[in-house]
């Protein structure tokens, strides 16, 4: 058990090495771990550290609390800290149930045994059967895909304050040139946010050129021209947005699952296409198609694969970006087809999986 709690001091230790701090002004200490989207103020520097500290502290606990597993702490390669993290959503899980408090203090270290009932089709199994050819899956370096995912959840769940920036961001792809955003009139959480994202797509170089002049709130930025960079931005990054916060659920619910994204496939007719998220969860498939801009030209597309890939309107899934809940209702009745948003789909597609759908 000793060890297990070694996890968590080492993790601890290893993020408030990579904490930043500034000084904003006088009595104004500033401590931030961008990456976790933590930030705290201070009269003076080691108030900061400290204040970081117990913030990531709260941060983590939170973290571990919903069944998610901290960036830093994904795969399996440290049985310990596999071993940890098992431990800690069954304890978390039984503390969740009626009486299953005393029975997480009783057993601490019991792990439900994994079933062995009769193993479900995989989804190229499925795919298989249905006549679909699977002839491209995306690889990517272990590195890289961690790096993306980041980028991709922290653009994602923090969209309402980006928007302005992201859509700046997509013109400027087009054109290839440096692009301008005033913030003068934005909020503090848009600026934090905003020039926070610029700082995290320039470390990685998605961006070659960043600039924010504080004095006039105004971000001046150039957008890397590489094919991988301008695929993630323009949509690539929803994608991956989607399927990780799909993991991130069904891991919390302890749900056996399987995530497939951009697979290209050939359908039975001979047409080709690439299908952005397919997941399997037990015998149960669903398909998600994520878009950032014009849906129009493609939704009767999707509404016919619908009925190639076996699967009703509750379990084809359209994600648009920034789409108004009321307008995605009626697409959804027109289309056949569930669309959502980048904001509401995990909430929809609990309600499908649980079967509360209306």
């Amino acid at each position: 058990m000793l060890r297990c709690v070694g996890v968590l001091t080492r993790y601890l230790e290893k993020s408030m090495a990579q904490a930043r701090y500034d000084l904003l002004g006088p009595g104004r200490f500033v401590a931030e771990l961008p990456e976790l989207g933590l930030r705290v103020e201070a009269p003076h520097l080691e108030a900061a550290r400290e204040s970081l500290q117990e913030a990531l502290e709260a941060w983590l606990l939170d973290t571990l609390r919903s069944g998610l597993t901290p960036p830093g702490l994904e795969g399996a390669e440290d049985p310990v800290r596999t071993r940890f993290l098992a431990l800690t959503r069954e304890i978390w899980r039984l503390f969740r149930e009626p009486g299953g408090a005393e029975a997480a203090l009783a057993s601490p270290s019991r792990v439900p045994e994994p079933s062995r009932g009769k193993r479900a089709a995989s989804l190229e199994e499925w795919l298989k059967g249905l006549g679909i050819q699977v002839v491209k899956r995306p690889q990517e370096e272990e590195e890289k895909e961690k790096v993306l995912t980041r980028l991709a959840l922290f653009l994602g769940d923090r969209y309402s304050s980006l928007e302005k920036l992201y859509e700046r961001l997509k013109q400027s792809l087009s054109t290839k040139r440096q692009f301008e955003l005033s913030l003068s009139e934005a909020t503090q959480e848009e600026i934090a946010n905003s020039t926070q994202f610029c700082t995290m797509l320039k470390q990685y170089a998605l961006l070659t050129s960043y600039h924010y002049k504080s004095e006039e709130r105004r971000i001046r930025a150039k957008a890397s021209t590489e094919g991988w960079v301008q695929n993630f931005l323009t949509g690539g990054w929803l994608e991956r947005y989607v399927a990780e916060r799909l993991r991130k659920f069904l891991r919390s619910k302890n749900l056996p699952h399987e995530v497939a994204v951009g697979y290209q496939v050939t359908l039975p007719n001979g047409d080709t296409m690439e299908l952005d998220v397919l997941l399997r969860v037990g015998e149960r498939f669903f398909w998600f198609e994520a878009k950032t801009g014009d849906f129009q030209a493609h939704i009767a597309k999707y509404a016919g694969l619908k009925k190639v890939l076996g699967l009703s309107a509750r379990e084809s899934f359209l994600v648009l970006l920034g789409m108004d809940k009321a307008r995605a209702k009626e697409l959804s009745a027109l289309h056949g087809l569930t669309v959502v948003n980048q904001a509401n789909f995990l909430e929809i597609f609990q309600e499908v999986l649980e079967g509360n759908a209306a």
